[in-house]
């Protein structure tokens, strides 16, 4: 694990910044936070997703490329809360045709040549879990989250998933709907052995 650089992905309140932390307490990982509260428009995108949402993914897709950039070979021992790909998965439910066609030719160009995680972890649980843990993490804007928008980003990272493993990349899928791996330390116990199994297979 301590050479490896591994990203862990989800949908939104699934438990993503925690697991790295965790993950990084235990193998003196370097953390690599998501820029969330940076993004201008970021407070205003749930309450008005068609009219904001070009902008705040265009944020996240150039700071998130910028950081994975600056990264460059030091990106062993790393370990991050988001991969860049997670603007493919958010961008195809927000934007609208032509918004959605400039922001991919804008990736293709960034993402040539980018690092690709070493292990890529998918967290999920079910929509009463996420629920829960956004309001713990009392995010005002994520009040305005529905339901349906939480599924259906389930099911997008279900896809990313299994599309990335038929491609070959080595991933990981984990329901915590029933774990709480940041206060139960058995819970994070069988959840660790699970993940260095799969970490063993990167080598």
């Amino acid at each position: 694990m301590k050479n490896l650089f591994v990203a862990v992905e989800g949908p939104i309140g699934v438990g993503k910044t925690s697991l790295m932390h965790r993950l990084a307490e235990q193998y003196g990982l370097r953390e690599e936070r998501e820029l969330v509260a940076e993004n201008p428009f970021f407070s205003s995108f749930y309450a008005d997703i068609p009219r904001w949402a070009f902008q705040t993914e265009m944020f996240f897709l150039t700071s998130r490329y910028t950081q994975l950039r600056d990264l460059g070979q030091d990106a062993r021992g790393v370990v991050a809360d988001y991969h860049i790909h997670k603007n493919l998965i958010f961008a195809r439910r927000t934007l609208g045709p032509a918004e959605l066609d400039k922001l991919l030719r804008v990736y293709d160009v960034l993402t040539e040549g980018l690092i690709q995680p070493d292990l890529t972890i998918f967290l999920d649980a079910e929509l009463p879990v996420l629920r829960e843990r956004i309001a713990l993490r009392a995010r005002e804007e994520e009040v305005l989250i529905q339901d349906q928008y939480l599924e259906n980003l389930r099911a997008d990272y279900r896809d990313y998933y299994e599309s990335l493993t038929r491609s070959g990349g080595n991933a990981l899928f984990l329901d915590t709907t029933g774990t709480d791996f940041v206060h139960d330390e058995a819970d994070f116990a069988r959840i660790l052995e699970t993940i260095r199994t799969a970490a063993g297979e990167t080598r």
